[in-house]
């Protein structure tokens, strides 16, 4: 295995002076993907990823991997930073092509996380090894991926915000249907089922760590997402799409307040002595909606 080297504040400067595009077409031209972290900030979760645009290497984006990750016997991880400022738990090898940390968790748990760099995706996984003699039922994850410092994919009013709703896109909050109360909080951030999922109806199914602020900024959408890819188109260049998607998924849902989009992975429940696994991608995708949707296609079934 590649010997992995903790990576402590990665200058951006430093990637671009050493970043040579890798593709150039007529349409695109690529750069390679790196990533990188932030250590003892107080604006970064422990566990924030950023990782360089193929478009633009002077751009990135975020990944919170995971933002919070807890479930029955399992005490979790949460990228909080609110008692002060941490260093960060990612590691990285010599090119910074590929991140991952694992930690035994209070209960005695091992947490792992992983991502590699593709030409034009992210490709992560989440594992969970029970060490303990109580089964891991239950499993909740938020991993929270951020445009961040990709300015024309940042979207603050579903303006730009795509679900799959048997393949076609959907606009999320406004193309979708809701009946009931608005929260006071305007826009919604919206939640969307996965189709042949778990049938979340309430913000006690969904078990996030605050019911009160579920309730205060959370609503369902009656539609059902299939597959259970969830995609931000770019204002500047409409074939160019930032999306994710988890395999197994819980559900998906947009926090336009930061702004961000989910699908939330939901390993199986994980018996002593065993591990239990999701993966999940980030797509870069130039190109139409229709191939968008064949790429996340042929990754979940491959």
């Amino acid at each position: 295995m590649e010997k992995i080297t903790v990576l402590l504040p990665l200058v951006f400067s430093f990637l671009l002076c050493c970043t040579r595009p890798v593709q150039e077409t007529a349409s695109a031209r690529t750069f390679p993907i790196r990533f990188s972290a932030i250590a003892n900030s107080a604006e970064s979760g422990v566990n924030m990823l950023f990782v360089t645009s193929p478009w633009n290497p002077d751009e990135f984006m975020a990944l919170d991997f995971p933002e919070h990750c807890w479930g029955r016997n399992f005490s979790g991880v949460s990228t909080d930073t609110r008692s002060g400022p941490k260093p960060t738990r990612w590691q990285f090898n010599s090119d910074s092509t590929r991140a991952m940390y694992e930690i035994v968790v209070a209960d005695g748990n091992l947490f792992r996380a992983e991502a590699a760099s593709d030409s034009m995706a992210v490709r992560m996984s989440i594992e969970i090894t029970n060490n303990t003699g109580q089964p891991i039922e239950d499993i909740r994850i938020l991993v929270c991926t951020r445009a961040h410092e990709m300015a024309s994919f940042v979207d603050t009013n579903y303006a730009l915000t795509y679900v799959a709703v048997e393949n076609q896109p959907v606009r999320f909050g406004v193309e979708t249907t809701f009946h009931g109360e608005l929260p006071p909080r305007m826009p919604p951030a919206w939640v969307m089922n996965i189709k042949g999922g778990i049938d979340n109806r309430t913000v006690s199914d969904m078990g996030w760590f605050s019911a009160d602020w579920g309730r205060r900024m959370f609503r369902m959408v009656e539609e059902k997402a299939s597959p259970a890819l969830i995609a931000v188109q770019s204002r500047q260049n409409r074939i160019r799409w930032l999306a994710t998607i988890w395999d197994p998924s819980r559900v998906l849902f947009s926090n336009p307040h930061i702004p961000c989009i989910h699908s939330d992975p939901v390993p199986p429940d994980c018996p002593p002595g065993e591990t239990t696994r999701a993966d999940g991608v980030v797509f870069f995708h130039h190109g139409t909606w229709e191939e968008l949707i064949e790429r996340a296609i042929a990754w979940r079934d491959g």
